[in-house]
């Protein structure tokens, strides 16, 4: 049964709809499986938050023996994994480094589970008084690549390659993960009933975070404009026009109450504001207008024309890979690592195109 849909398309980039289609395509299979299957929950695109940490999953399955949570991610091209689990794609015949989407789910998976123990009595019965828990259920993670990508699983380590599958095989696999009914029974698996079932989607639906309470941002990683990719082997260079690759666990703004009592007010930390940005040719911090390309958000100079990428390390962990929002005038930069946050440009009177 399916008990939330896919959210309405964010961003007109190229990136932002071929990610968007992807997930799209994911909820169809899963939805054609097990649209009419009460014992099987698909909850897509569902952003929720626990101890001041967020995620977004882009699709998750509750079913009676437990939970699988799946990344989608519109890869295309030839897909590489190392022995260590580091990813490579290949893009216009060479090849580049990109964030593990199953080390994403398993990220988003540990968010999820801690924030399920923490509330079992809202959707888990007690038995003899006692109150059961979450523990001993099955917690699975997949990552849904695009049907076109092609992947080199035979290099692959067995643990990824079983995690890693194309969009048109994903319900298939699910259908796999779940098992036979009947060999559950048989092995004494523990196992939700079906008003518990109902009463963790009950539960997730209302934890979920609508667009207006959360923006989860796109990860731009990009090459330095005077690097040169290497040839002969991946390299943990960052490929540009990339899928979006959310953040994983995007720390959440303080709360006065828990998350899950009702209220929503909030105390936001303001961001700070760093030294004024210049044009990396002739300095100009003026006439600077802002703009957004396929690399993300930048500044074209009035007077040289030059264009700059907003993208700076953080100052204060000298992290390079940043996110980028704009909130009217105000372009605030986010650190991936250390959360910190800065104003990193102001537009000044009018011709702002981002």
């Amino acid at each position: 049964m399916i008990l939330k849909e896919k959210g309405e398309l964010v961003g007109q980039d190229e990136r932002s709809k071929a990610g968007y289609q992807q997930e799209q395509d994911v909820a169809f299979y899963l939805r054609r499986e097990f649209g009419d299957e009460p014992s099987v929950l698909i909850i897509n695109d569902l952003r929720v938050e626990h101890t001041g940490e967020r995620a977004q999953i882009d699709h998750l399955v509750v079913h009676p023996y437990g939970l699988v949570v799946i990344e989608s991610k519109s890869v295309y091209g030839e897909v590489k994994v190392n022995s260590h689990g580091e990813w490579s794609r290949s893009y216009r015949g060479e090849w580049y480094g990109i964030p593990s989407p199953v080390r994403q789910a398993e990220l988003q998976k540990a968010l999820l589970k801690r924030l399920l123990s923490n509330n079992v009595e809202k959707f888990l019965r007690r038995v003899l008084g006692l109150q059961t828990q979450i523990g001993g259920r099955d917690w699975r993670t997949l990552c849904a690549v695009s049907s076109s990508a092609i992947l080199h699983r035979d290099e692959m380590p067995r643990a990824i390659a079983d995690q890693v599958v194309k969009s048109e095989f994903v319900a298939e696999k699910v259908r796999d993960l779940l098992g036979s009914r009947v060999m559950g029974l048989i092995s004494s698996k523990p196992r939700f009933n079906q008003k518990e079932i109902e009463g963790i989607g009950e539960f997730l639906i209302k934890c979920h975070l609508d667009d207006a309470q959360t923006s989860f941002s796109i990860a731009e990683p990009e090459p330095h404009p005077q690097t040169t990719p290497v040839q002969a082997k991946p390299t943990a260079k960052a490929l540009p026009q990339q899928t979006a690759i959310r953040t994983q666990l995007e720390p959440a703004p303080m709360e006065n109450s828990n998350p899950m009592s009702g209220k929503t007010e909030q105390k936001i930390p303001s961001p700070t504001t760093e030294p004024g940005f210049a044009c990396k040719k002739c300095g100009e911090t003026n006439n600077l207008h802002g703009q957004y390309g396929k690399f993300g958000y930048y500044v074209r100079c009035g007077p040289c024309g030059t264009n700059t990428s907003m993208k700076t390390d953080c100052p204060s962990c000298q992290f390079r890979q940043v996110r980028i929002r704009k909130s009217g005038p105000v372009y605030t930069s986010t650190c991936q690592k250390c959360a910190h946050e800065w104003v990193v440009f102001q537009q000044h009177g009018s011709g702002s195109a981002g």
